[in-house]
């Protein structure tokens, strides 16, 4: 039997899910928005995105993450909308991340977030540059311009700037979903269909040693 994005979903989402995807959508819009409006260098705008994935599964959180670039979109920023491949990128990374075990251990969440943040900037640079020219109206285009002072093409600056930017966004991104994990009680995690990830079979929690 092939596979069928709709049963993958059912499986991801339990009926009494749906309210925690709406969290996380608000959760990814309200931090990306926040970070753009006071220009930080970063974008924290899938923080949302990663805990779906590693709670839940990578189909959920893909289409997640992918509304709240619309979102984004509808709120000012339209650029975002263009950037779905990347945030569907991040759904699908993380998800496999989780389920290495990874979100039990401090370090390894880092490592996830640096590996994480290549990828994003890997995929983002030549939507950035071809589509925008490197100018997405957030924080980091200041170092577009930066790269592109120092003679490099508009692609080159792009994935410069990312490389220079989404490691350490996405490594914040992953600390913050890894402190929300750790916080959550063990009867909450149970409640979602990949706690597995988090919780070890033999243990009282997850393993954040």
């Amino acid at each position: 039997m092939g596979f069928s994005l709709a049963n993958a979903i059912k499986r991801e989402v339990p009926g009494n899910m749906l309210p925690f995807v709406g969290f996380c959508i608000a959760l990814n819009v309200t931090a990306g928005y926040l970070t753009a409006l006071i220009k930080l260098p970063l974008y924290l705008d899938a923080i949302g995105t990663v805990l779906l994935a590693a709670l839940c599964g990578p189909w959920i959180a893909a289409i997640a993450g992918s509304i709240s670039n619309l979102l984004f979109g509808a709120l000012g920023n339209p650029t975002m909308i263009f950037f779905i491949p990347t945030m569907i990128a991040i759904a699908l990374f993380s998800s496999a991340v989780a389920r290495w075990g990874w979100f039990r251990r401090w370090y390894l969440v880092v490592l996830g977030g640096i590996l994480q943040g290549v990828v994003a900037a890997v995929i983002s640079a030549p939507i950035s540059a071809y589509l925008f020219s490197g100018v997405t109206l957030g924080g980091t285009d200041f170092l577009v311009i930066y790269f592109r002072s120092m003679g490099n093409s508009i692609l080159d600056s792009v994935l410069y700037q990312g490389l220079s930017s989404d490691p350490v966004d996405k490594t914040i991104t992953y600390l913050i979903v890894f402190s929300l994990l750790m916080n959550l009680p063990r009867r909450i995690l149970q409640k979602f269909p990949r706690h597995s990830n988090i919780i070890r079979p033999s243990s009282s929690h997850a393993d954040a040693t």
